[in-house]
C-alpha cells in the first residue's frame, strides 16, 4: 500500500494532518506535470490547489483499483484539459524536466547535463504532448505503463506504442538538432 493512500485513508476518517502529507508527498511533481499542460508556472499552481479541492471533495470515492498517485494524477490531468479547453489555447509541454548530477561532478560535467537539460526540455516541447506526457509519467514519475494508461485514459498497448513511438519522436528531435543520442 503506497504512502499516498495511506495518509488519504487519515484523511478520510477526519485525521487533517493526512491531506498536509498528501500535499507535501505530491505538490512538486503534481505542479510539474501541470505546468507540462499549460506551461505557467501561476496557472499550474492554481491547477494543483483545484485538483486537492476535487480531491475533498469526492472524499471516500478513491476506490484502490490504482495507486493513489495514478488517480491524484489523472484529477490533475483532468483539471489542466478543462483549463486548456476553456481557454482555448495549444499549450507546448513542460520545460520542468532536469536530469540529476552527482554529487561532485566535475565543472565539464555540469555544463554537459546542463545543455542535455536544455536540449531535452526544447525537444520535449517540439514533440507530439501526448508523447511529452507519456514520457514524463513513465520516466519522472515512474509510474507503470497500467498507471499510465489509467491516468490518460488509454489502454495499456496504446501507451506502449506511445512511449514506443515517444522516444522514437524525441530521438529523431535531439538527432536532427545535432544532439548524440546514447
Amino acid at each position: 500500500m503506497d504512502k499516498g493512500y495511506q495518509s488519504y485513508e487519515r484523511f478520510t476518517v477526519g485525521d487533517k494532518r493526512g491531506l498536509v502529507e498528501i500535499i507535501e508527498l505530491y505538490s512538486d511533481s503534481l505542479a510539474a506535470f501541470i505546468n507540462g499542460f499549460v506551461h505557467n508556472e501561476s496557472t499550474a499552481e492554481d491547477l494543483m490547489q483545484e485538483t486537492y479541492l476535487e480531491l475533498i471533495k469526492k472524499e471516500h470515492h478513491f476506490k484502490g483499483e490504482s495507486q493513489f498517485k495514478t488517480w491524484l494524477f489523472k484529477i490533475a490531468r483532468n483539471k489542466a484539459i478543462d483549463h486548456i479547453r476553456k481557454h482555448r489555447r495549444v499549450i507546448p509541454v513542460d520545460e520542468t524536466f532536469v536530469f540529476c548530477i552527482e554529487e561532485g561532478e566535475a565543472p565539464e560535467g555540469l555544463l554537459i547535463a546542463a545543455e542535455r537539460n536544455r536540449a531535452v526540455r526544447e525537444a520535449m516541447a517540439q514533440i507530439n504532448p501526448l508523447y511529452a506526457q507519456v514520457l514524463y509519467l513513465s520516466f519522472f514519475e515512474d509510474m507503470s505503463n497500467a498507471e499510465v494508461s489509467l491516468v490518460i485514459g488509454k489502454s495499456k498497448r496504446q501507451v506502449e506504442m506511445l512511449i514506443y513511438r515517444a522516444k522514437e519522436s524525441l530521438k529523431k528531435y535531439l538527432e536532427k538538432e545535432g544532439f548524440e543520442y546514447e
